[in-house]
């Protein structure tokens, strides 16, 4: 039940981005990822985040802690040398964890696993239903109220 709350969460935030931001990513150069391991964050955003699950604000310099797989978004180079500036893209469920759109800096390495792990899990998906579209011929078009 915790797993389904937590999905449905993660599916609610992507939800609430602007649709103009994913249309434009490939102008703008949005990419989402995941996190490759669980990790301790320095938060940059200005002003800090309050964290809903613990009642607190995160001042900016503060550490909190993702999870492997947290879904992050790039958002530019980092002001250090060799990194990438991310932000994490869903809502944080347990205590002691990073609020929603935490800004922080991982290494371009760690970030080119984390779109990798994306995009093979992004084309697997893209498989699954293609494969499902196969197996449904004209009951696909029905359940989906598409006309081709």
């Amino acid at each position: 039940m915790n797993t389904l709350i937590k999905y449905t969460l993660i599916a609610a935030a992507f939800a609430a981005m602007p649709f103009g931001a994913q249309a434009a990513d490939a102008d703008k150069g949005l990419e989402l990822a995941f996190l490759p391991s669980a990790r301790e964050v320095t938060l940059l955003n200005e002003g800090g985040k309050f964290v809903t699950v613990d009642m607190k604000k995160l001042a900016k310099g503060d550490k909190c802690h993702l999870e492997k797989d947290a879904v992050i978004v790039k958002v530019g180079p980092g002001a250090t040398p060799a990194t990438t500036l991310v932000r994490y893209a869903a809502p944080n469920l347990a205590h002691g964890g990073c609020p929603f759109l935490t800004e922080f800096e991982i290494s371009d390495e760690d970030y080119t696993a984390a779109r990798a792990a994306f995009t093979a899990k992004t084309d697997e998906a893209s498989k699954k239903v293609d494969d499902l579209k196969k197996q449904l011929g004209d009951k696909w078009n029905e359940l989906t109220k598409t006309k081709q």
